[in-house]
């Protein structure tokens, strides 16, 4: 009875806990807030969920009481900038802090009826920390590898369009018609800074933006291309190169394949083993049974 009373009591403190907080921070209610995801949503932003609003916005209101190292929070930003999450750095870590502090709060009423799973709701709160912090990173480094994919066609392209034109900014819009969505979107930033400033920097900016070695290759020869070199053979090179790169990425890809076969193969093997050992089992104790 007193652990009911307590989970009860645990429950309707959350509940007023969280009506204090969105009349605080001015959050909206749960009909409003449906309605501008809907909004959202048919405009083609991305999903997002209430919970996750809420607590964006709780965070933009804690965010001043951080103070991130200048060095980190300046390689935050630029991965945040890259994946297209549009927070500030402080923001972004506070809530990340508080998806933490939420899930280990939410393990406090079990610490009077089973202290165990405390420290399983303590756990899940780092693993939840590390998942929400490190999503920019890993959005990043998925963004690159789909741009390193498409350098190899994009190297051939520039090569092929050197023999007949040496315009780089042509070259570039040239390719953009048929460029996948993560590179297009670069190279719509490149195409507007070459325009607009130095075609040097604007290159220049789209190495650093997406800090591939593969990429850096690419805007050397670019740049030669736009001091009068003539790159013909430079690409040619570097087009052989890359296809190297790519066949041996595609055999380790293969290589990967039978061993997550093994994985699954070894499952369903303990799986069958332990239907055996339960039937066993029961027929082992039933045979005792008869004797006793």
């Amino acid at each position: 009875m007193t652990a009911l009373l307590i989970i009860a009591a645990s429950i309707f403190t959350g509940i007023g806990t969280y009506h204090l907080a969105c009349a605080f921070v001015d959050v909206p209610t749960a009909r409003t807030s449906k309605v501008m995801l809907l909004a959202r949503k048919q405009t083609g932003a991305v999903n997002e969920n209430l919970f996750d609003v809420y607590l964006t916005r709780v965070s933009e209101k804690l965010a001043p009481l951080l103070r991130l190292d200048p060095m980190k929070r300046g390689r935050l930003a630029a991965t945040l900038n890259i994946a297209g999450i549009p927070l500030t750095p402080e923001c972004y870590t506070m809530k990340a802090l508080l998806t933490a502090f939420l899930i280990g709060l939410a393990g406090l009423p079990f610490l009077f009826i089973m202290p165990l799973f405390v420290f399983l709701f303590f756990g899940l709160a780092v693993m939840m920390w590390f998942a929400v912090y490190y999503k920019a990173s890993d959005i990043v480094k998925k963004r690159k590898k789909l741009i390193e994919a498409e350098l190899p066609r994009f190297a051939v392209s520039i090569q092929q369009s050197l023999a007949t034109d040496r315009d780089v900014l042509k070259l570039l819009t040239s390719y953009r018609k048929i460029a996948g969505p993560h590179l297009g979107q670069e190279l719509d930033i490149t195409i507007a800074d070459m325009k607009t400033a130095n075609y040097e920097n604007a290159l220049l900016h789209l190495q650093n933006r997406v800090g591939s070695t593969m990429l850096s290759d690419i805007v050397r020869g670019l740049i030669g291309t736009l001091r009068g070199d003539d790159q013909q053979m430079y690409f040619k090179m570097l087009v052989f190169d890359m296809r190297q790169i790519e066949q041996s990425n595609l055999k380790k890809e293969a290589q990967k394949r039978p061993k997550q076969m093994q994985k699954y193969s070894m499952l369903m093997l303990f799986c069958i083993l332990l239907i055996y050992v339960v039937v066993l089992s029961v027929e082992v104790v039933s045979s005792l049974e008869g004797f006793f």
